[in-house]
């Protein structure tokens, strides 16, 4: 046999295995591509599944604050609302969550008055309880000037455009009411340790809340007034019923009179934590849920992943 056969044979052998290989990769491409449109799929179905988990969490809340504001006026730490919801199987997965009232923590919307302009009464109340926190006071007067409406800087511990615009990058104070409690940490200095810190005592509601003495800490009472120790506070939230306070009247010897806020027994905003876990997604909402008269329940704001 010539030479001129026996290379055709073996071009003919290469190029077959060529084209094995080409079939191979193109074979291999498209089980991938389908594998990947499948797990695509997968998450989305189980992310929507999860997002209905959620809300249903949510209409079961709903119905639980409505149910409470039937049976009684009174908000505290011993009824079904405040007990929070262990982990519970669902198909694939489990949720869990919980309700706390807001009303039992420093409103930071309370800094300006109904005109937009600082409340002393109130920027000293948050001294106070930056103070029993062991942090820096002068974020009182700077958060009151990110919230009012004017733009001029409040002395001694304000600041305006000024001094944001100079930051890197620069940006400008909004004048207008917080939506989130994280927009403390653009303040100047107010670093993550310090926001951590503080985080669990504040909260943005509309302005005018009162505060609930049922569900608030010791901190966030003693802050009611300069003549109200963190002792009286602590022996306020040690001494709570377990039907909790029915009215400021059993307080009357302990609450000092000339309070920065108004106090309170009930409450009508509370935070709804939820977090489902299904397949391969693990989702985290949260909802802030307002009761209004005759037990209505609207939710105000939903976040998902944060709060």
């Amino acid at each position: 046999m010539s030479a001129a056969p026996r290379r055709q044979d073996g071009v003919a052998v290469i190029t077959a295995l060529l084209i094995v290989a080409l079939a191979t990769v193109l074979v291999a491409a498209a089980m991938s591509d389908f594998d990947l449109d499948l797990r695509r799929t997968e998450a989305t179905l189980y992310s929507e599944q999860a997002q209905m988990y959620a809300l249903g969490a949510e209409a079961w809340s709903i119905r639980i604050l409505s149910e409470d504001a039937e049976d009684n006026s009174v908000d505290h730490p011993g009824e079904p609302w405040a007990t929070d919801l262990p982990p519970l199987p669902i198909d694939g997965g489990a949720i869990d969550g919980g309700l706390e009232d807001l009303q039992g923590r420093f409103n930071l919307n309370n800094l300006v008055d109904a005109n937009g302009e600082i409340d002393p009464a109130v920027v000293e109340q948050f001294q106070r309880l930056l103070e029993s926190l062991d942090l820096d006071r002068r974020w009182a007067g700077l958060a009151a000037d990110w919230i009012d409406t004017n733009i001029e800087p409040s002395f001694p511990d304000g600041a305006e455009d000024s001094t944001y615009l100079s930051q890197i990058p620069g940006y400008r104070t909004p004048n207008m009411p917080v939506t989130s409690v994280t927009e403390l940490m653009s303040l100047p200095d107010m670093d993550k340790e310090a926001f951590d810190t503080l985080r669990p005592y504040i909260t943005a509601l509309p302005r005018g809340t009162p505060i609930n003495v049922n569900t608030a800490s010791a901190p966030v009472l003693a802050s009611v007034s300069e003549d109200f120790s963190l002792s009286d506070a602590t022996r306020v939230t040690e001494d709570r019923p377990e039907e909790g306070y029915e009215d400021l009247n059993e307080l009357e010897e302990i609450l000092p009179a000339d309070r920065a806020v108004a106090l309170g027994v009930s409450s009508r905003y509370f935070r709804l934590r939820v977090r489902v876990n299904i397949g391969s997604v693990d989702l985290a909402m949260y909802s802030l849920l307002e009761r209004q008269g005759a037990g209505a329940i609207r939710p105000l704001l939903r976040s998902y992943g944060t709060d």
